[in-house]
């Protein structure tokens, strides 16, 4: 796949993951919530959620038991054809609970972004957990 299509979509695609890894970041939910589409779908080991209604339910049921969270995002290809793209990106997610403790995440997004309004959104996110790091006493299942 790598990068393809034209510059400008790839540097505002660009933004947009930059956007979305800084509301992250930042815990910011509208911010968050404004990088999908309207039926924008967040798929991951965890959950299958679609549309913004969904969608902000799961980031305020994570956030409930969050403090903080490092997330750092590296796109590794973007291939664009006319308002549509599909990219891979990875992530890197460290999470302070409110209970104290601390875990991290390592994953893949396999995306689909469409332009609307002049404005490119994810209409797919799609993640891949690929290495996790949990405590003993916060360990899942």
């Amino acid at each position: 796949m790598a990068f393809s299509g034209p510059i400008e979509d790839r540097l505002a695609i660009r933004e947009l993951y930059d956007t979305y890894g800084d509301a992250s970041w930042r815990g910011d939910g509208d911010q968050w919530l404004a990088c999908f589409a309207e039926d924008g779908r967040w798929r991951s080991h965890l959950f299958d959620v679609q549309g913004h209604e969904a969608l902000r339910a799961t980031w305020d049921g994570l956030w409930k038991d969050w403090t903080d969270v490092a997330f750092v995002g590296l796109v590794g290809a973007i291939a664009v054809e006319g308002d549509s793209a599909v990219c891979r990106s990875y992530a890197r997610e460290i999470v302070r609970t409110k209970a104290g403790g601390t875990f991290k995440l390592a994953g893949r997004y396999d995306d689909t972004l469409r332009k609307e309004g002049g404005a490119w959104k994810f209409a797919l996110r799609d993640y891949t957990l690929t290495i996790d790091e949990f405590p003993p006493e916060m360990t899942p299942g």
